[in-house]
């Protein structure tokens, strides 16, 4: 190995890494933000409504057998990861952003 070789940028490293788990965290809250939307819109754009639902949704969940929650378990996450791939593609500038040696405090 080369002298090069040996020395990482420990700080340049972290700093990516928060960058993109920041990233990722955002995009995470907002694909669940989008959930929590459509459950608000189930409900006709009401509180007590959605309350309703919801309450309704969790008495059928818990009732249904195996294979049904496992349907809808699976519909959810299509759903939730829908949502994460469309909120990932619009914020791919800012992904890409992470990556860059600039400094915060010259921007």
């Amino acid at each position: 190995m080369s002298p090069r070789n040996k020395h990482f940028a420990w700080g340049a490293i972290a700093a990516c890494s928060l960058r993109l788990l920041g990233w990722l965290a955002v995009n995470a809250l907002a694909a669940a933000g989008v959930m929590a939307l459509v459950f608000f819109a189930i409900g006709s754009f009401s509180l007590p409504m959605t309350m309703s639902q919801l309450a309704n949704l969790a008495d059928r969940y818990v009732a249904a057998d195996g294979m049904r929650r496992g349907q809808f378990d699976h519909i959810f996450s299509l759903g939730f990861f829908a949502a994460l791939l469309v909120i990932a593609f619009f914020r791919r500038a800012s992904f890409a952003r992470a990556f860059s040696n600039r400094d915060d405090a010259d921007a």
